[in-house]
């Protein structure tokens, strides 16, 4: 059968609502700063089993096409997502650790290595500056790029545990890349979870588990559509012109004429470079208490 694909917990509530099903996922909808919030919860247990996610918190937020308006429109999506950020994050002392995932080399998948290179970097000062460190009222923060399989031979997740192991981090932030839906929810949307992530997961090549139990300390995930899969797309087409997809069409796709396929937007260059800065702001924000208005005066 063929079905649609999405890594967003929103629209994976949407497609269960589409078919008349409940998913048990409670759904609440506000505003920050000017930006439209939907936070899903999926409660442990049978919770999980209906609405096929982990338990947790998925908190999606409307950036919009920010690359396209002024200034403003950016530092109200980075507040937005700051805000957002800092509820999901423990409180107290100790490092933060980032980590980039994907692929630099092909722009859909690089919104991870692109944060961090936009990341306020901390963690050195402290032990080897540390009353700098300490006059500049910074919180820890440590990030890592850790490639793809096919660059270093090793998996990403197995990198970031061994970074784990060595620094002992209080909370990790995993960026990455995610599959949407809806041509018009990418990049222009950034879901935030407390429930970890499966690297690869939007282009269907699904790697090892990033989550508190695989890496010993909380895990929250920062994603972001940058692709739609043929096959939703052209089921998503269909609808929208109310009929019904061929069934020679429907057979074709469901046997991998659409599933290997991906549609990015054309901007997609700019939209991946401006969306990095955009959680890299956010980031460090949330982390260090730095104001977005602020932000310009300590990137290199």
């Amino acid at each position: 059968m063929l079905e649609k694909y999405t890594d967003l917990a929103l629209e994976s509530h949407e497609l269960h609502a589409e078919r008349g099903e409940d998913d048990g996922i409670i759904m609440r909808e506000y505003s920050v700063s000017g930006r439209r919030v939907t936070r899903a919860t999926v409660l442990p247990g049978e919770g999980e089993k209906r609405a096929g996610k982990p338990a947790g918190r998925y908190i999606t937020v409307e950036s919009g096409k920010f690359w396209l308006a002024d200034g403003a429109e950016f530092e109200n999506a980075a507040e937005a997502i700051s805000a957002e950020l800092k509820k999901l994050l423990p409180q107290g002392s100790g490092c933060v650790l980032a980590a980039g995932l994907g692929n630099r080399d092909i722009t859909a998948d690089s919104i991870g290595p692109r944060c961090v290179e936009k990341l306020l970097v901390t963690r050195h000062l402290r032990e080897m500056a540390p009353e700098l460190y300490a006059g500049a009222g910074f919180s820890e923060l440590a990030a890592v790029a850790p490639g793809v399989l096919g660059q270093t031979g090793i998996e990403s997740a197995a990198i970031v545990e061994g970074v784990c192991r060595m620094i002992k981090p209080k909370c990790v932030i995993v960026i990455d890349s995610l599959a949407s839906r809806r041509l018009e929810r990418l990049c222009t949307t950034v879901q935030l979870s407390d429930s970890g992530i499966s690297p690869g997961s939007g282009v269907f090549n699904r790697r090892a588990e990033l989550n508190s139990r695989t890496l010993g300390a909380p895990v929250v995930s920062v994603g972001v559509p940058t692709v739609v899969d043929a096959a939703t797309l052209a089921l998503d087409l269909f609808d929208a012109a109310g009929a019904s997809i061929p069934r020679e069409a429907a057979e074709k796709l469901a046997n991998g004429g659409g599933g290997s396929l991906f549609v990015t937007p054309k901007d997609s260059d700019i939209s991946a470079r401006e969306t990095a800065r955009l959680i890299a702001y956010s980031i460090n924000s949330a982390v260090h208490g730095i104001k977005i208005s602020e932000m310009s005066d300590y990137m290199r």
